[in-house]
């Protein structure tokens, strides 16, 4: 028997969290957080957040160019 555990940092819709599911219906899914639309999927979570917190995870802190949209604007 082999057991799964899939760990996540947040769930947010639950769009990526019902996809995982129904390829590893038995696997146990844990996440750091948790938002209401998609608590339902976890098994385990460390806090609950509202829908419209957003989480600032340091690996997308990094500074970075963007380029403008389209040609001319900020110039």
């Amino acid at each position: 028997d082999t057991k799964v555990l899939i760990i996540d940092d947040l769930v947010d819709t639950g769009k990526t969290g019902r996809a995982v599911q129904a390829m590893l219906p038995n696997a146990h899914f844990a996440t750091v957080y948790a938002k209401p639309l998609a608590r339902d999927l976890v098994n385990s979570f460390v806090t609950e957040v509202s829908q419209d917190t957003w989480i600032y995870f340091p690996w997308d802190m990094d500074v970075s160019y963007a380029p403008p949209i389209r040609d001319g604007v900020g110039d």
